[in-house]
This record gives structure tokens, C-alpha cells and sequence, in this order.
């Protein structure tokens, strides 16, 4: 986890550096579009595209990974609430009689 935040930072770094140091005004062609915009712009405007880009195509494993985070906290609660017999409830078990809250014949 800190590689990446490292990483980020001096990706994040020398994009300022570069950005500071080419302020010139350039012509961007595109297409049918001609714009007059600054380096800084340009990579800025670049950068929030690319995270933009990043963030759409990582969206649905999140929520994926959500969606199964959840179900698997429902069946980890059924579990617990059945007891390790698979037949008892939690009452059972709080009560810890070795015998899981049955009743003895006797």
C-alpha cells in the first residue's frame, strides 16, 4: 500500500515539476478542434482523463467485490446463528452446556 502512494506521489511530483518549468503556450490539433492551452493545462487536463479512464474500468470489479463482501457476511451470520451441529441455535451455545442447550431425558 505505501509502494503505491509513493509511486503516486512522485508520479504526481514530476508532472508538477514539468508542468512548472513548460508553461509556454502551445496549439493542440485535433480533429476539427485547434486550441491555444498551456503545457500545465494540457497535462493536467491529461491526467484527469487518464484517472477518469482508470476509475470507470475499475468500478464494476468494486462493486462486484461489494456485492460478494456482503453475501458472504449473511452466510457467515446464518452460520454462527445455527451453531457448529448445524442445528442449535446461538441461545444454545451462550448458555455453554456442553450438551448445546438440549434438554437431558432424565
Amino acid at each position: 500500500m505505501y509502494l503505491s502512494l509513493i509511486i503516486t506521489f512522485l508520479i504526481l511530483l514530476a508532472l508538477v515539476i514539468t508542468g512548472i518549468q513548460n508553461s509556454m503556450p502551445l496549439e493542440l490539433k485535433f480533429v476539427v478542434w485547434n486550441l491555444q492551452m498551456s503545457l500545465t493545462a494540457l497535462i493536467f487536463c491529461a491526467s484527469l482523463f487518464g484517472g477518469a479512464i482508470v476509475a470507470a474500468l475499475t468500478l464494476p470489479k468494486l462493486v462486484k467485490k461489494s456485492f460478494q463482501v456482503r453475501r458472504l457476511n449473511r452466510e457467515m451470520v446464518a452460520l454462527k446463528e445455527r451453531g457448529p451441529e448445524g442445528n442449535v441455535g446461538a441461545e444454545g451455545m451462550a448458555a455453554g452446556r456442553p450438551d448445546h442447550g438440549r434438554q437431558s431425558p432424565d
